[in-house]
């Protein structure tokens, strides 16, 4: 059985334009639902940035969710 390694930052863009990291997940259904129960509770500005790949692979806030 292989255990997937949290390879997923969720962060959280500040009002002046920084980051803030929130937690790290293993997978992007995870870091959906993360994104959306975050964004209930706070709203703002969350992104998925996915360390393997270098690249934002999800977000929300002022953009809708993207794949």
């Amino acid at each position: 059985m292989r255990i997937a390694t949290p390879h997923l930052d969720i962060l959280k863009r500040q009002s002046d334009g920084s980051f803030i990291w929130i937690e790290t997940v293993a997978d992007i259904d995870s870091a959906r639902h993360r994104l959306n129960v975050l964004a209930g509770a706070n709203p703002g500005e969350y992104f998925v940035f996915d360390q393997r790949q270098q690249q934002i692979v999800a977000t929300t806030g002022r953009r809708t969710i993207v794949e």
